[in-house]
C-alpha cells in the first residue's frame, strides 16, 4: 500500500492562505498579517530575490532584525527554490564570512547602512531593507501569489543555520526541506490541534523556533514573535504574551525561568510551554507548576544536526532525580551506541546516535566533517544515516532517554551551543596569548560561566581582560564571551599530556580574581564605587571601567536583571528595572542614582564633594555616553 506524497510545508502554508485568507499569520510589533497578506508579501519579494539571481543551489542572507519582512523572507526563499540563512546584524561578522564562502550566496536583505556586509571585499547584491515596504510587495506578490511555484526537490537545502566550530571557525549545518517538514508534522500529538496562538521566546537565526513557526503556519494558527526590545526585556515580553493571549510557548529553560520568577505573571490562557536547547531541571518543573499549574509542559531535546528536536518528554515528573528527554518524534530513531557501533543495554551509558528522517545533509563545504559525524546507520535501509550526537545517554526499561552531558568540549550557554575549542582558538590568535585553555563551570539555577586560562606570549606581560574581549567579540557569539580571564606561567597537564580542566576548574576563586583589575579603578565618586562592586559581582569579573558597556564586558539580559535587583536593594526605585537597557555604563546608572536619590545616596556611598566631579564641559549636567558596540543582545541565539 503506498501513501499518497505529503504537501511539502509551501504547499500547505499556501493551502491554508487559500483556505482561510482572513485569518491572522503573523503579529510581531506593530505589524500583523493576515495569512492571504503573508502570501502576497512573499510572493512579492520572491519576485525581487529571483530577478537578483536566488534559485535553487543558492542562498539569500536574512540579515535583519526580528520583523515581519525577516518572516517574509524566508517564505520566499522556499517559493525560488534557494536556501536561507538568518544571520541578525548584531552576530560576529565571521558567520557572514563563512555562509559567503560556503554557499552561492545570491542576494543579503540588510540594512543599507551595514559595515560588515559593506567592508566585504566581494559582497553578493543587498537588498536593501529601507526599500522594501510589506504594502508595495502585497501588491506585486497579488499578481503572483496564485503562479503555481517551480518545483524543487524535498531532499534541496532549505536552511542553513551556523552553530559553534570547534576549530574556530563556525559550521554551517545544511537541513533539506523535507527533513524540516518531517520534523514539523507530527508535532500536533505534543501541540494539540485547537486554534493557537504560538509565541517564540526565540529569534530566527535559532532553529529551535521553526517547528512552532511552520507549525503555526501549516494549520492555520497565529505566529507572535517579540521584537528584539521585548525580548530582551521580560516584562515587556510577559506583557506581550498576556496582550495576545497566547497559547503556546517555545523558550530556552533559562530565559523561562527568569519569566516565571518575574513581577509579572505569564497569562493563563497558556496551553503548553516547550522548553528545549538547554538542560531542563527538576526545579524548572517545579516552577513551572508553581506558577502554571493548568499549562502543560515539555521538554524537548536536539541538536541542530537533527532538524529541531528529535525527542519529547511530554509528562516531566519535578519528583525525578533528572528530567529526561523522553521518545524519539515520529519518524525519528535514536539510539545509544558503544564505541563500536552496537546498542548498549537498558540502563547503560552510550552516546546517542540520531536517525530515520531527522537528519541534517551536512555541513556545508566542509565534506571531511560531514562524514566524522554523519554515519552509515547499520540498523537502517541502503544509505540510511545516523548522526553522532556526541552526547552521553541511558534508555530506560520503558524507553525513555536521559541526558547525562557530552563526550566531548561542548557546552551550552543560554541556548546557544559553545565549542569550548573555538573561544580556545579565538583567544590563540589574539598576539599576546601563546596558550588558551577555557573552562566551564555549571552553576545551579544560573548560566555557566567561562573562564579562560592563559599563558601569556614570550616576552609579554599578562594580556589586558579589556583587549581580549574587544578581540573575541569580533569573532563569537556573546553566549560564548569568556566571564574571566585568568593568565597563568604554564598548564598543568594531565598523565597523557593533555591540559588538565579539572585541575583549573579547581584552581581558588582569588588565583582567578587576581587576574582583573580591582572593582573601582577609575571611579573617582562613591556612587560608581559602589555600582562597580555591583557590577564585579554580577559579572564575576572586576574589568568594567566607568564607560564600558555592560554588554560588552560579559552582561547580558539575565544577568541584567540580576543587576538590577542588586541596585534595587541598594538604592530602593532609584532605577528602574528596562532604563538598563539604555543606561549600560557605570557613569551613567551611578548619575541617574545621584540625581534621584540625592543626598541620601551621597551619605550612604560616601561620596561626598566628589558626586558631581563628572560633567560634561559647560553644561554642569552628568555624562551620559554609553560606549559604542553592538545593541543589547539578544541572549538566545545559535
Amino acid at each position: 500500500m503506498t501513501h499518497p506524497p505529503q504537501p511539502s510545508l509551501l504547499d500547505a502554508f499556501r493551502a491554508r492562505a487559500a483556505r482561510t485568507p482572513r485569518a491572522t499569520a503573523l503579529v510581531i510589533g506593530a505589524t500583523s498579517l493576515t495569512y492571504r497578506e503573508l502570501d502576497e508579501v512573499s510572493a512579492g519579494l520572491a519576485e525581487l530575490l529571483r530577478e537578483a539571481g536566488a534559485r535553487p543551489g543558492t542562498s539569500v542572507c536574512v540579515r535583519l532584525e526580528q520583523s515581519a519582512l525577516a518572516v517574509a523572507a524566508v517564505l520566499a526563499a522556499l517559493r525560488v527554490g534557494a536556501a536561507w540563512a538568518a544571520i541578525e546584524p548584531d552576530l560576529p561578522p565571521n558567520r557572514l564570512r563563512a555562509l559567503l564562502h560556503d554557499t552561492d550566496c545570491a542576494v543579503v536583505l540588510a540594512a543599507r547602512d551595514d559595515r560588515d556586509l559593506a567592508g566585504l571585499p566581494d559582497a553578493p547584491p543587498r537588498l536593501a531593507a529601507e526599500d522594501l515596504d510589506l504594502g508595495a510587495l502585497a501588491a506585486a506578490g497579488a499578481r503572483a501569489a496564485a503562479d503555481p511555484v517551480p518545483a524543487v526537490p524535498e531532499g534541496a537545502p532549505a536552511y542553513l543555520v551556523y552553530t559553534s566550530g570547534s576549530t574556530g571557525a563556525p559550521k554551517g549545518v545544511l537541513v533539506g526541506r523535507g527533513a524540516l517538514a518531517d520534523s514539523v508534522r507530527p508535532r500536533g500529538a505534543v501541540y494539540g490541534t485547537g486554534p493557537s496562538t504560538f509565541l517564540m521566546a526565540m529569534r530566527l537565526s535559532f532553529d529551535g523556533m521553526l517547528a512552532g513557526m511552520f507549525w503555526s503556519f501549516s494549520n492555520g494558527h497565529t505566529l507572535l514573535l517579540p521584537t528584539a526590545r521585548e525580548l530582551r526585556r521580560a516584562t515587556e515580553f510577559v506583557r506581550l504574551a498576556r496582550r495576545h493571549r497566547a497559547t503556546h510557548l517555545v523558550v530556552v529553560p533559562s530565559y523561562y525561568r527568569l519569566l516565571l520568577t518575574g513581577p509579572e505573571r505569564l497569562p493563563d490562557s497558556l496551553r503548553l510551554v516547550v522548553v528545549a536547547g538547554e538542560v531542563c531541571t527538576p526545579e524548572l518543573v517545579r516552577s513551572h507548576r508553581a506558577r502554571l499549574p493548568g499549562t502543560r509542559l515539555a521538554n524537548e531535546y536536539g541538536p541542530t544536526e537533527t532538524v529541531v528536536s528529535c525527542t519529547v518528554e511530554d509528562r516531566p515528573d519535578p519528583a525525578a532525580e533528572r528530567i529526561p528527554i523522553g521518545r524519539p518524534w515520529p519518524g525519528a530513531t535514536a539510539r545509544v551506541l558503544d564505541e563500536r557501533l552496537r546498542e548498549v543495554a537498558d540502563g547503560e551509558l552510550g552516546e546517542l546516535y540520531v536517525g530515520g528522517a531527522f537528519v541534517a545533509i551536512g555541513y556545508a563545504r566542509a565534506p571531511g566533517r560531514t562524514a566524522e559525524r554523519f554515519v552509515a546507520d547499520p540498523f537502517g535501509p541502503p544509505g540510511a544515516r545516523l548522526y553522532r550526537t556526541g552526547d552521553l545517554a541511558r534508555r530506560d526499561a520503558d524507553g525513555t532517554l536521559h541526558y547525562h552531558g557530552r563526550t566531548d568540549h561542548q557546552v551550552k550557554v543560554r541556548g546557544a551551543r559553545v565549542e569550548l575549542g573555538e573561544i580556545e582558538a579565538v583567544l590563540e590568535t589574539h598576539p599576546v596569548v601563546e596558550q588558551a585553555v577555557v573552562v566551564c563551570e555549571e552553576r545551579d539555577g544560573d548560566a555557566p560561566r567561562l573562564t579562560a586560562f592563559l599563558v601569556p606570549a614570550a616576552g609579554h606581560g599578562p594580556p589586558n581582560p579589556r583587549d581580549l574581549r574587544r578581540h573575541c567579540r569580533d569573532q563569537l557569539v556573546d553566549q560564548a564571551l569568556p566571564d574571566r580571564f585568568v593568565p597563568v606561567e604554564r598548564l598543568p597537564l594531565t598523565a597523557t599530556g593533555k591540559a588538565d580542566r579539572a585541575a583549573l576548574a579547581a584552581l581558588p576563586p582569588a588565583a582567578a580574581e587576581g587576574a582583573e583589575r580591582p572593582a573601582g579603578r577609575g571611579l573617582r565618586t562613591g556612587t560608581r564605587r559602589v555600582v562597580g562592586e555591583i557590577w564585579a559581582e554580577v559579572l564575576g569579573h572586576r574589568d568594567a571601567g566607568p564607560e564600558d558597556n555592560f554588554f560588552v564586558v560579559g552582561g547580558d539580559s539575565l544577568k541584567v536583571v540580576d543587576l538590577y535587583r542588586r541596585l534595587d536593594a541598594r538604592w530602593p526605585k532609584a532605577v528602574r528595572a528596562g532604563e538598563l537597557f539604555d543606561l549600560v555604563t557605570i557613569a551613567a546608572q551611578a548619575d541617574v542614582i545621584d540625581d534621584r536619590a540625592g543626598e541620601e545616596a551621597d551619605a550612604e556611598a560616601g561620596t561626598g564633594a566628589e558626586a558631581g566631579a563628572d560633567t560634561e564641559a559647560g553644561t554642569g549636567g552628568p555624562i551620559r555616553r554609553p560606549a559604542a558596540a553592538r545593541t543589547a543582545p539578544v541572549s538566545y541565539e545559535l
